[in-house]
């Protein structure tokens, strides 16, 4: 029987699908998972996913499908459940998900254009707006309505729009705008009969020995007597010619110029990768027997392993064990900067098996790389959280590197989802395996491993028998009052920092938090500059000697007057990575000194040039944020220094001794990773601080149940959970009153699980004010009702305040 009519599924924030006819062409033709083109609106065209098939004829009038785009399903029924999944737990649009889980340009839409009518030559009267807009449209011949919006400054141009196309002055159509298009470079072919079949005008371009010849020397040489294909701008570079010389010999009939489609995903072939031979210590090896136990049974595992214990090697043989086997493996990294350090070890095991995904690479590559894992092209993929909506193949492994990792969880914009909690369901989709490795496990994490939900595997030893490194608290208290600190230096951390130097040794420096100072202030009154756009100080970047709001980018100049008392002393407050870098050099001179931080690695090339300089030993001190902590491996390492442990503990959050004391661990975790014992020096102003103990005895075990009681004490993860309604409007009365109109009506449902409404700490950021009504949900209560709640709620209010937004973000980090 022919299907009638499909449910089609648009990248766009509702949470329904849309019904169009099928026309008797497509019968038979269009499945769940192809892409469709088709109206939507009035004149718009969109891609979407037809993820249902019916007969059910419609009370409305309903529009054809125009085109289909596959031959096979685009969207497997593996990813369509993913995909509900998460909008039913996240709270969140479908058509959000959808967004997230593909390329944009695998799902083309069309764009309003306007173009000149040549062909209108009347003479009317027309306003002062309307002869505005012609002659926009005349001077920029493709536009749209945003540019002249932009422009023009003209709020609303749509009316205008609109009566010149019926005045026939100009012409409104649709563009495809974002479509995937294959990348081609220039290619020669060459064969050597053309030589044969030209002989007497090869015979006349020898005599005449000129850069024709070069080439056709050079392409005989290359095609060893027979014929090759040869890159344009290999041949231009070799023999130092210019495109039209090859258009002359085309012309003669010696060879072809081509346009030759290539592939935009990175190469990574390695002449020894299948025969390279993995050998585990006793210790991984023993921690790789009890995992494959527990996969065997289909049990999710968290490997405990302290820091360079050798788990990547564990990972690298149950990848090796799924491929064996015909299945895909999922790696995830909290941070698309440890892809470089990681990718140079898998390639050696699996070369171009592995796929690097996220979204540091072009939309392009990553359509391409889409398209690769669909066609089951490459099985290994190694990506940050947006890797996990990739279309997998026969998925038989995912692994969760540095599970701890805060970056797992997508804040902005929707779906607001941890990678590390999804991978769990997409596994269970796919009957997969799951790994989850730290050497700092989340809270969450080894209290699911402590309550038999996982099974917890423990590597207590560095490979190769290394020491874990030695922690030194340096009292900051105290050598401010004795006055011996140096700049903001311990006088223990410099003497530190001048033996390993002395040693040829390297050393990494963490302060979280970049540019130079924190904050201006007026030396007479206290006054700090603010963001006029954000509720926020300014920081100040001393190397474009300019203030920079960190939340919403705006840039000020210095400000040279007090605009509270007039007057013109400031000092700097605050410590970034720039002023200690300053800093650092005016005492070690002849140091070798960078930073990696937002600033200094503004792309992916920068970042990765940092890291290279840093492994080849071109920097002697590395000072950096929060980015340097996270699992990245240097062999010349053996000092680590904390520079401000209590700011990570003064933290307003819940989690707050559990982030600090992860950032730490892990930061010092880079020290000494091959023969000595590596040394950190910690500088606090609280060295009794119970965190900073058990630091020192690098004691995950006792931290942990420290920090457990206080979370069951207080009702806290993992023993409910958390949601947070974030509400967003201009302005500020109305934000207040809608919040608290929410809160008022989810008490009375839920009581004294609601908390709030909150000003957050930064409650003003780029004209918008914000607050939070939180809820917290015991474990033996519905959560699926609750949340359900909880949109109906929202849904009503959005309603009656449409100048407020509400976002609700489950499990809060």
């Amino acid at each position: 029987m022919n299907v009638k009519f499909a449910e089609i599924l648009f990248p766009i924030p509702v949470n329904q699908t849309f019904t169009y006819f099928i026309p008797e062409t497509f019968n038979n033709k269009i499945e769940i998972g192809f892409r469709v083109i088709v109206n939507f609106g009035k004149n718009k065209l969109y891609t979407g996913i037809v993820i249902g098939l019916h007969n059910s004829v419609p009370s409305f009038t309903v529009k054809p499908i125009l085109e289909f785009l596959d031959s096979k399903p685009f969207v497997d029924s593996h990813q369509l459940a993913f995909i509900k999944w998460i909008s039913d737990y996240y709270c969140c649009p479908l058509g959000d998900v959808l967004k997230a889980a593909i390329p944009d340009n695998l799902l083309a839409c069309s764009e309003t254009r306007i173009y000149f009518n040549k062909n209108f030559s009347d003479e009317i009267s027309l306003s002062e707006k309307e002869l505005q807009v012609i002659n926009y449209v005349k001077a920029n011949k493709d536009t749209n309505i945003q540019d002249i919006r932009k422009f023009l400054r003209i709020q609303n141009p749509i009316h205008i729009l609109n009566l010149l196309e019926s005045k026939e002055i100009i012409n409104i159509g649709q563009k495809i705008i974002n479509d995937f298009k294959p990348k081609y470079k220039k290619t020669v072919f060459f064969d050597i009969k053309s030589i044969e079949n030209n002989i007497f005008e090869y015979e006349n371009i020898v005599k005449k020995n000129g850069k024709q010849n070069d080439i056709l020397n050079f392409l005989i040489e290359i095609s060893q007597n027979n014929n090759c294909n040869v890159d344009v701008t290999e041949i231009v570079k070799k023999c130092q010619i210019s495109s039209e010389t090859l258009k002359i010999l085309q012309k003669k009939q010696f060879l072809t110029i081509n346009d030759t489609e290539i592939s935009r995903i990175e190469n990574f072939e390695s002449i020894d990768f299948q025969t390279k031979k993995l050998q585990l210590s006793d210790y991984q090896n023993i921690s790789y027997l009890k995992i494959n136990n527990s996969f065997n049974k289909k049990i999710p595992v968290l490997l405990h392993g302290v820091t360079s214990s050798g788990k990547t090697e564990i990972y690298i043989q149950l990848i090796k064990n799924v491929l064996a086997e015909n299945k895909s493996a999922l790696f995830l990294l909290p941070e698309i900067a440890l892809t470089t350090q990681m990718i140079s070890r898998l390639k050696q095991y699996f070369g171009n098996d592995i796929a690097v995904f996220h979204s540091k690479y072009p939309v392009s590559s990553r359509a391409e790389i889409y398209q690769e894992i669909l066609n089951n092209n490459r099985k290994v993929v190694l990506g940050v959280r947006s890797a996990i909506f990739l279309p997998f193949q026969n998925l038989g492994l995912i692994i969760v590197d540095e599970e701890h990792e805060q970056t797992y969880k997508q804040q902005d914009p929707a779906p607001r989802y941890n990678a590390r909690d999804i991978a769990l369901v997409l596994a269970k989709i796919h009957n997969a395996n799951v790994i989850l490795g730290s050497a700092t496990p989340s809270i969450e994490s080894y209290f699911n491993a402590t309550s038999n939900k996982y099974n917890l595997v423990e590597l207590t030893q560095r490979f190769g028998n290394v020491k874990l490194p030695e922690i030194i608290v340096a009292n900051m208290k105290d050598a401010y009052r004795r006055r011996t600190m140096i700049s903001h230096f311990h006088p223990i951390l410099i003497e530190s920092i001048k033996t390993v130097l002395g040693k040829n040794e390297q050393i990494i420096l963490f302060q979280n938090r970049r540019g130079y100072s924190q904050y201006l202030e007026c030396k007479i009154c206290g006054w700090v500059p603010f963001c006029e756009k954000c509720n926020v100080s300014l920081t100040f970047h001393k190397r474009e000697n300019k203030l920079l709001c960190h939340y919403c980018g705006k840039e000020y100049t210095i400000v040279e007057k007090c605009k509270n008392c007039g007057e013109t002393d400031f000092s700097f407050k605050g410590l970034g990575t720039e002023k200690i870098e300053g800093d650092l050099q005016a005492i070690l001179k002849n140091a070798k000194i960078k930073r990696l931080d937002a600033d200094s690695a503004t792309s992916r090339t920068a970042y990765e040039k940092i890291l290279t300089d840093f492994e080849n030993h071109d920097i002697d001190i590395l000072v950096g944020t929060q980015m340097i902590t996270k699992g990245l491996d240097f062999q010349n390492v053996s000092l680590v220094g904390i520079l401000n442990a209590d700011n990570l503990l003064n933290m307003p959050d819940f989690r707050a001794f559990e982030k600090a004391f992860q950032m730490m661990m892990q930061v010092s975790g880079r020290a000494g990773r091959r023969e000595n014992q590596g040394k950190v020096i910690v500088q606090t102003f609280e060295p009794e601080n119970q965190i900073i103990k058990f630091l020192v005895a690098q004691d995950y075990q006792s931290f942990y149940f420290s920090e457990i009681q206080n979370r069951e004490k207080f009702n806290y993860p993992p023993f409910s959970r958390f949601i947070v309604i974030k509400l967003k409007a201009k302005n500020e009365d109305l934000l207040f009153k809608t919040a608290f109109s929410l809160a008022n009506i989810l008490k009375q449902k839920l009581g004294n699980r609601v908390k709030g409404p909150e000003e957050p700490v930064i409650n003003k950021i780029n004209n918008l004010f914000f607050l939070n009504v939180y809820i917290r949900i015991e474990k033996n209560l519905s959560l699926q009702k609750t949340k359900l709640l909880l949109l109906e709620e929202c849904h009503s209010l959005c309603k009656k305040f449409k100048d407020v937004k509400t976002e609700i973000d489950v499990d809060i980090i």
